[in-house]
């Protein structure tokens, strides 16, 4: 929610459900919008509180988030589960996951009870201005390095100057690079001051770093995020069910292994390979060196999929 708020996000508008039941127990703050309010406030959001039962209030929220600039916008929509079901079945617990069973002819009478003009057909309007994918990316080629032949040369600066010399390289301005402020030292920072436009810092905030990330690949962009190979365990979900829905995101992770020495072992990235190897589908490489790390970087922009 920060990030929104940081990038004055105001095309984005996230409605709660707030209907006071978890899975096991009723949730901590159970009905109190007042409070989700005041919290999505203090992240900078314009927050709506409405009946969530209502389509009048829930519209004219909708119409009222067009209005606010630089803003996102939390619509906080208060509901009973299984709303007009039975009353042994609205607003109660352990339904969750549960088929209702000898409840389903009485919940489904309720439920058709409500109904007002129910042959009524709605079709949603498409978004104005709505900006097209891109098509499919051309291969992507990087020029021959020319590092001096027994020079040592870390592998993270080759991955800065692969991704600067791959920015070059896209004419169609398809690769973005995100970081999470770690930037100076896995050298994405060489990208970002190069092609300011097509980067992105997402803080100290590896599942966000993610999930921007996987936004930016349905779009048909090929987005390189980079961070300590030992903070990606911190956005495993989001790699995981990232991986389910096929997504298109290259992950940089630096400062693996023990060799980081005073840095300490929170800093130290030892499960980095085991995890990616879980994920389906996931290409994983390993340069020994900066000329393997340029076409470590070449291969992963012109492979479909996730590569670490």
């Amino acid at each position: 929610m920060n990030f929104a708020s940081v990038y004055s996000l105001d095309n984005l508008v996230c409605i709660f459900d707030v209907n006071r039941l978890g899975q096991s127990d009723p949730t901590c703050l159970e009905h109190r919008t007042d409070v989700y309010k005041k919290r999505c406030e203090a992240f900078g959001w314009h927050t709506i509180i409405v009946d969530g039962h209502n389509l009048k209030e829930i519209c004219d929220a909708l119409e009222q988030a067009k209005t606010i600039k630089d803003q996102p916008v939390a619509i906080v929509a208060k509901t009973l589960k299984g709303k007009s079901m039975t009353d042994t079945v609205e607003d109660e617990m352990n339904w969750h996951g549960k088929p209702l069973g000898a409840q389903s002819d009485a919940a489904l009478a309720g439920l058709k009870g409500g109904l007002k003009n129910a042959d009524a057909s709605m079709t949603p309007t498409k978004p104005e201005n709505d900006a097209e994918p891109l098509a499919k990316h051309p291969e992507f080629k990087i020029p021959t390095t020319n590092y001096e032949l027994g020079k040592a040369v870390a592998t993270r600066n080759a991955y800065g100057d692969a991704l600067k010399a791959l920015g070059h390289a896209d004419e169609g301005k398809f690769v973005v690079a995100l970081d999470g402020d770690t930037k100076n030292s896995t050298m994405a920072g060489v990208f970002a001051k190069e092609f300011p436009e097509r980067f992105v810092e997402c803080f100290i905030a590896e599942q966000n770093v993610v999930g921007v990330a996987t936004g930016f690949g349905t779009r048909g962009r090929v987005p390189f995020c980079s961070a300590f190979a030992a903070f990606f365990t911190r956005a495993f979900d989001q790699i995981r069910m990232g991986a389910i829905s096929q997504m298109n995101v290259k992950f940089s992770g630096s400062h693996c292994g023990v060799s980081i020495g005073e840095d300490g072992p929170s800093q130290m990235g030892l499960e980095d390979l085991a995890m990616f190897r879980t994920i389906p589908g996931s290409m994983v490489m390993y340069p020994s060196d900066a000329v393997s790390a340029t076409r470590a970087v070449e291969i992963a922009a012109n492979n479909d999929g996730i590569v670490f």
